[in-house]
């Protein structure tokens, strides 16, 4: 009964809303903050896994996050060094768990493990900057 009851809150939600109200399904990955049910939050992992919010660019929402995450100033990086990691961020394969992760506030050093650009993040990050002018 379980099942059921996560699959009406869930994947029935966001399946409602891919069809009749896309635009409230964007909206909603948009939403960091947004409390969720946890059947629909894991729902709204596997349909941005899934690519299914064709709109979301994951560069717009989840980057900017990720840089809070690692401490990095997009002022710090170069315009073109820039595009590379949003690009790379766009094309990455776990979109939807770093979009939970980004909601449950998880670290660096756990975000390190599945970001494709977190290497480059944490060389520019704050403690970077500290010892380079420390």
């Amino acid at each position: 009964m379980e099942r059921l009851s996560d699959y009406i809150q869930g994947e029935r939600v966001v399946r409602e809303l891919r069809y009749h109200a896309p635009e409230a399904l964007e909206e909603l990955a948009r939403d960091l903050e947004q409390p969720l049910s946890l059947p629909l939050e894991r729902a709204m992992m596997r349909t941005l896994d899934d690519r299914w919010v064709p709109a979301f660019k994951p560069a717009e929402v989840l980057m900017p996050a990720m840089m809070t995450t690692f401490a990095v100033s997009p002022a710090a990086i170069a315009e073109e060094e820039l595009a590379v990691l949003e690009s790379a961020c766009n094309r990455c394969e776990v979109v939807g768990h770093c979009w939970g992760s980004m909601r449950d506030g998880v670290d660096a050093e756990a975000c390190g493990s599945f970001c494709p650009n977190a290497e480059t993040f944490m060389g520019h990050g704050a403690e970077q900057s500290e010892r380079a002018t420390g």
